[in-house]
């Protein structure tokens, strides 16, 4: 579409043009009025002299000798001249012309008593005999008997002058291509080619700024789209129509872009809200080991020699168990402060998802046999086929993570199992378990959205159960699963929670086998 400059460029051309004809139309017609006005006032005695020079009418009836010796007389001086003779009632009864097809046109004469009056304005528009339907400038003086002393009419006809018949076509046609006429037009056209190019550059002037203004905005909006990818992930930017001037497009962009900044305010607000809870939940989290590190530590030195060896050694192992569990509680922390900085770089290679998998499970094995937790991998791909390019140490993280979090919160003599698919060009990690599952069902709800339905996305303790939930008991603070879904985000795959009450949970992670 075009830009607003040409937009105004062409609306302005053609304003020019209809002004410049509109200007040349009223100037032809205003110079034809006043050489009509310059001939009628040149020529007014025109009529009297030949009404007085010579007796026009005879006994009532017109002399055609002395009308022609007249006639040809005045139109030696004057070749433009029409001469007729008019009756009372506005007839033509003789004519100079010689042309007997006048003889049957009539003349208005009305004109001929405003031209007789004297108060009428020039020019004043009669009957053309000669042309049917053409006004023309004429002179006219009434006719009166110059041998009958007392005449039965007063007055008894009228010279009727037409000052442009069809001799003065020809005339018209040579002013028409005049010098003077030239020139008028041409200095007509000088004047508007100079004011369309004083507006050509005015508008172009004015629209520069509005044009750098819009381009930098779209450059901004760029560079917002280019540099936040993890705020797209949130607020995903809406194809801007095709606008079709700068000032609509402006327009356009300012709106998308208050909007944009209105959802991001609003998805800070939220971050800052999920944030100050999540402070929240692990300072009790990070206080309870502490507690309890410290009682511990405080019972040793208060009883000091009055506790046996058996009953120190109790204590030690306590506050040791504490102080790990506090360690595992603050690695897990900045792992995730780590995860979600946005500075994180990928060292991606080539990995073998399914023998991570299965080197994942054979870990974790001791650990499931003492939770009483049977713990199985199936994959059901070709080892070749499960290669994808990732980060192996955040990959093996998020196995050993969901696992873990799995096991521990798996009754005893549950099953927790790994699957492994392939479909296409990417990758599935399922893991599921035989446990009591979140209290609030879920049915493929995305794992960013397991702490609004059951907000216990952060914490683990937030839905006590008869059975211990891997996502709702007292063990867990929820900080393995917000480390699960960075990785997964990093990686640009989806994790989706499958769970209902008494029934266990399930949780898939599609990755994409190639990283764009």
């Amino acid at each position: 579409m075009p830009t607003l400059f040409s937009r105004l460029s062409i609306l302005f051309t053609l304003i020019l043009l209809c002004l410049g004809l509109v200007t040349w139309v009223i100037a032809h017609q205003s110079q034809q009025q006043y050489f009509e006005e310059f001939t009628q006032e040149l020529n007014r005695p025109v009529a009297m002299y030949m009404a007085q020079q010579v007796p026009l009418l005879v006994d009532g009836r017109p002399d055609s000798e002395a009308l022609s010796e007249l006639a040809s007389h005045v139109m030696m001086v004057n070749p433009s001249l029409e001469v007729y003779i008019l009756d009372v009632e506005g007839a033509v009864i003789a004519t100079a012309l010689g042309k007997t097809q006048a003889l049957t046109q009539s003349v208005d004469l009305q004109p001929i008593n405003r031209f007789l009056s004297g108060e009428t304005r020039m020019p004043i528009y009669g009957d053309n005999p000669s042309i049917p339907n053409q006004k023309s400038v004429f002179s006219a003086y009434p006719l009166r008997e110059s041998a009958n002393e007392n005449p039965a009419c007063d007055p008894c006809g009228y010279v009727y002058a037409v000052l442009g018949g069809q001799r003065t076509q020809p005339v018209l046609q040579s002013l028409a291509s005049s010098y003077s006429l030239q020139s008028s037009t041409g200095m007509l056209a000088g004047v508007l080619l100079f004011a369309l190019l004083a507006g050509i550059v005015v508008f172009f002037t004015m629209t520069r700024p509005l044009r750098a203004i819009t381009a930098s905005i779209s450059q901004w909006q760029l560079a917002v789209t280019s540099a936040q990818p993890q705020v797209q992930q949130i607020l995903p930017i809406e194809p801007k129509p095709h606008a079709k001037n700068e000032l609509k497009e402006l327009e356009l962009t300012c709106h998308a872009m208050a909007a944009r900044l209105a959802a991001q305010y609003q998805a800070l607000d939220d971050s800052d809200k999920r944030r100050r809870e999540f402070l929240t939940r692990i300072s009790h989290d990070l206080r309870t080991p502490l507690t309890s590190l410290c009682g511990a530590i405080e019972t040793v030195l208060i009883k000091g020699d009055n506790i046996s060896s058996t009953e120190t050694q109790e204590y030690l192992s306590l506050a040791q168990r504490q102080g790990i569990r506090l360690q595992q509680l603050i690695t897990q922390v900045f792992e995730l402060a780590r995860l979600d900085s946005g500075d994180y770089v990928l060292q991606l290679e080539q990995v073998s998802l399914q023998e991570l998998a299965i080197d994942t499970v054979q870990d974790l094995q001791p650990f499931a046999a003492r939770h009483g937790v049977r713990l199985e991998a199936h994959p059901a791909i070709p080892v070749d086929a499960g290669n994808v390019q990732a980060d192996m140490g955040l990959l093996h993280r998020l196995l050993d993570n969901l696992l873990t979090n799995a096991i521990r919160h798996t009754p005893v003599d549950g099953l927790v199992s790994l699957t492994i698919n392939r479909r296409d060009d990417q990758m599935e990690v399922e893991i599921a378990d035989s446990g009591c599952g979140f209290t609030v069902s879920m049915n493929g709800c995305s794992l960013s959205t397991v702490g609004e339905s059951n907000q216990s996305w952060w914490q683990g303790d937030s839905a006590a159960s008869a059975c211990q939930s891997p996502y709702t008991g007292s063990h867990g603070t929820g900080l393995g699963l917000g480390i699960v879904e960075k990785i997964v985000d990093l990686h640009g795959g989806e994790a989706r929670v499958w769970s209902a009450a008494g029934k266990g949970t399930k949780i898939r992670c599609v990755l994409p086998v190639q990283m764009s």
